[in-house]
């Protein structure tokens, strides 16, 4: 077989995958699934399957595309906990830790719930990862110079459209001033999240972030209840560990070597 019919071999499989996984996503969310007594475990059973089969498409995409590169482990274990770290510690300040032990905020349904808001959240940061990190960041990469303005153009476009698509929550009945707080700390994070894909070269750590800042930010107002969130030891203590995130990460992408992502970002024929 040659490379040109390798290639329409490709594209109709690439077709036929994004078809069939789009009209699984519209039919899950026209659908009502009802597994658990629970109505909220059932929308997060839902959306989960909904999310994780257009992720797993949308990975089979990028390798028929010849991107199998985005997805393999390429840093040293101990480079990329040091990596990932400061990622982690702002997705764990997430949790409403001093409202929690102060009885101000408390889960109140049932257990297995939980367990369900973590396969949930895996879902997003999985799926909003591979569009936005193995898509859109890679798409903008390709089309920039290769140059660190190049790369920087491409993080802060990719991370603006992340943020942007939070404007959806006012059609969902959120406030007009905590979504646009939520565009805001979106953005921040997906520029974090986009410096720590590029620097491990692996959209598994990114995703693993993601997850685990929807996770310890959500869950108490998923599945429970939160009252005066903010108090001062909190508000010190996030702003500091902000701040030190933006200086590291800053440090760190200044590191990356535009030229050297070329073979990363570029689809290799098999």
């Amino acid at each position: 077989m040659n490379i040109s019919d390798k290639t329409t071999k490709n594209d109709i499989w690439i077709i036929i995958l994004f078809s069939l996984s789009l009209l699984i996503m519209i039919v899950l969310s026209l659908v009502d699934i009802t597994i658990f007594d629970n109505q909220l475990a059932n929308e997060m059973f839902t959306n989960s399957i909904s999310r994780f089969i257009g992720g797993v498409v949308l990975v089979v995409i990028l390798c028929l595309l010849g991107y199998k590169a985005l997805f393999k482990f390429n840093t040293p274990l101990i480079k990329t906990l040091l990596i990932v770290l400061p990622g982690l510690l702002i997705a764990v300040n997430n949790f409403p830790i001093i409202a929690y032990f102060d009885n101000r905020a408390a889960i109140t349904e049932p257990t297995y719930t939980i367990y369900l808001f973590i396969v949930e959240c895996i879902s997003i940061g999985f799926f909003e990862e591979v569009v936005f990190r193995g898509l859109i960041l890679i798409f903008l990469l390709q089309r920039f110079s290769n140059t660190k303005k190049g790369m920087y153009k491409a993080i802060i476009l990719s991370s603006a459209l992340f943020g942007l698509i939070h404007i959806a929550n006012l059609f969902s009945g959120a406030g007009f001033g905590n979504t646009m707080l939520q565009i805001g700390y979106s953005f921040l994070m997906s520029m974090m999240w986009a410096v720590v894909y590029l620097k491990t070269r692996n959209i598994w750590y990114s995703v693993f972030l993601h997850a685990a800042y929807n996770f310890f930010g959500l869950v108490l107002f998923r599945l429970g209840y939160v009252n005066a969130r903010y108090d001062d030891i909190t508000l010190t203590l996030t702003a500091l560990l902000a701040l030190t995130a933006v200086v590291y990460m800053a440090f760190e992408s200044y590191k990356i070597n535009p030229k050297k992502l070329q073979t990363f970002i570029t689809a290799t024929e098999e």
